[in-house]
């Protein structure tokens, strides 16, 4: 049985934040960047009303420079108040010293609850930390849908936003949006939005809402930036993040995807092969060219990298940052 099918599903998180069963520590970890991001609020809200004190609250986001004790010094120092405490600790995949949290893993804190996010698909099972965060039952894994996976979510969603979703506008809206579940989610809101109750959503109406509307997807920036249009690419960026000031991070991961793509197909000209390699965004990525350069697919690499680090480590502004980066990506 491979690793991935003996770690445990992170849909599953709910089995595991029972009044009487909270864990001292939740590893998630994966592709899926958003799925992550939405358990993480799904263990907050749950935890939250058992923290008495503000001071009790943590949250942090580490660097390559960062080091596990930033955050288990403030696990094993007791609350302010007579409640939880609550510490979410993001991008453990940057650090180097992942081992050193194995001595947490054995004695955790009995009043902390510690979320950890990885935003990475390795944890080999082998390894420490994640050999003893797997025996402990801690360890969640977010991998991404594949392209069945994500078309029969796509319409059990429409069915919870009480869409009458046709196969033919299904369609149409995945290939718009491309393989990203967090846009996909947030244009079937959308079209909830503007839709009228009851009535079939065909190809024409989501053609027709996209105009309406104005936004974009982050598969719209994709293909400008594919396709080396600048001018497109900022327009495209800038709507995204007026239409949601927190969907930086959620674009240079996709961006970053996006990248590692392309560079897994270079050379590639067999369509079988294509998507046996990247899954059915091969079909999209065939027909980018400004980017399906080797020196100017490492050069958006190195871009998004400096883009992130900024993000994380600085006050500058989205649009400022994306201008940066969008530039630098096609210099």
């Amino acid at each position: 049985m491979s690793e991935k099918k003996e770690i445990e599903s992170i849909y599953n998180i709910k089995k595991y934040l029972q009044d009487d069963a909270i864990l001292p520590i939740y590893f998630l970890f994966g592709e899926d960047s958003f799925t992550i991001n939405n358990v993480i609020k799904i263990i907050e809200k749950k935890i939250i009303p058992l923290v008495t004190a503000d001071f009790d609250r943590e949250s942090t986001t580490l660097t390559k420079d960062s080091s596990i004790s930033q955050f288990i010094d403030l696990a094993y120092s007791f609350p302010f108040g007579n409640g939880k405490k609550l510490i979410t600790v993001r991008n453990f995949e940057a650090i180097n010293d992942k081992k050193l949290l194995l001595n947490y893993i054995k004695d955790p804190a009995e009043f902390t609850v510690l979320i950890i996010a990885q935003y990475s698909k390795s944890a080999p099972l082998n390894q420490e930390p994640y050999k003893s965060l797997f025996a402990k039952n801690y360890i969640f894994e977010a991998r991404e849908m594949r392209a069945n996976e994500l078309s029969e979510w796509m319409f059990k969603k429409a069915k919870v936003e009480k869409l009458n979703l046709s196969q033919a506008a299904g369609q149409l809206l995945l290939e718009m949006v491309g393989e990203s579940k967090a846009v996909l989610e947030m244009q079937l809101i959308k079209i909830a939005t503007y839709s009228k109750p009851g009535e079939e959503i065909t190809p024409e109406i989501i053609k027709n809402l996209a105009e309406i509307t104005k936004e974009y997807t982050i598969f719209d920036l994709q293909n400008a930036l594919g396709n080396g249009n600048k001018e497109k690419a900022i327009e495209y960026a800038f709507n995204l993040i007026d239409s949601d000031g927190n969907k930086m991070t959620l674009i240079i991961a996709m961006l970053t995807k996006y990248i590692t793509n392309l560079t897994q197909i270079l050379g590639i000209t067999n369509d079988a092969e294509g998507v046996k390699a990247i899954g059915g965004s091969y079909y999209f990525a065939k027909k980018i060219t400004y980017l399906r350069n080797e020196n100017r697919l490492a050069n958006a690499a190195k871009a998004l990298l400096e883009a992130d680090i900024r993000l994380k480590t600085t006050t500058i502004d989205n649009k400022t940052n994306l201008s940066i980066l969008i530039a630098q990506i096609l210099k």
